[in-house]
């Protein structure tokens, strides 16, 4: 079903890249760095450990990465790991390839809504895994929005934000998500709505409560 939007607002896992992703490459790479982030001589980084007030810090981080728990500050520090890891080529994102078409080919606007912090986004499209090599896609894109910037993804004010950031009404905005409590949300600040189903997604009891989109393609 082809949707009538001016903008499109994608969330990441398990959208545009596999949900496995996060949790079997990105994770036990930040995990792996964890214990030498005491000793870092990044100032900023430094500056983001002090902000958590634990005694033991590398627990508290190792804690809160199992819980998967959204904190902005494990996130804002994730971000800064993960740099290394995409520089050096250890890391490249594996974005579906009817998302990076889509992407790549669209006149619409598309921006970019994940819980993980905005600089994580952009090195994730910066460094896409392509068939002849490493694309960027940062040029495709708008904006990022984070739950620093824009709030939790599960509250409708954090739409009603980004809607008036991106200056459309709600309405001409087509989000799209594997969360139903996302899509919900985003229903109720006005925007259309499409459930994402790929491989390994979570199952999603939908009862054609949504639009379902399994490829890029259809939009």
């Amino acid at each position: 079903m082809t949707a009538n939007f001016s903008a499109l607002l994608l969330d990441i896992e398990g959208t545009v890249c596999p949900i496995s992703f996060v949790k079997e490459t990105l994770f036990p790479y930040f995990l792996q760095q964890a214990d030498s982030l005491p000793h870092s001589k990044d100032l900023h980084i430094r500056s983001l450990l002090q902000k958590f007030e634990v005694d033991d810090v590398v627990a508290h981080i190792r804690s809160l990465v199992s819980q998967d728990i959204k904190d902005p500050v494990l996130k804002e520090l994730q971000g800064l790991v993960w740099l290394n890891g995409y520089a050096s080529g250890e890391i490249t994102a594996p974005v579906y390839t009817d998302a990076i078409n889509y992407i790549q080919t669209t006149e619409k606007p598309v921006y970019i809504y994940s819980s993980g912090s905005v600089k994580a986004q952009k090195l994730l499209f910066q460094y896409v895994a392509g068939d002849q090599g490493t694309i960027d896609l940062r040029p495709k894109l708008q904006n990022y929005y984070d739950i620093n910037t824009s709030g939790t993804k599960t509250n409708s004010q954090s739409y009603m934000k980004i809607a008036n950031d991106i200056g459309l009404p709600p309405a001409e905005i087509l989000f799209l998500s594997d969360n139903s409590l996302e899509l919900d949300a985003a229903k109720d600040a006005g925007l259309q709505v499409k459930l994402v189903i790929r491989p390994g997604n979570a199952p999603v009891d939908y009862q054609g409560k949504y639009d379902i989109v399994t490829n890029f393609n259809v939009l």
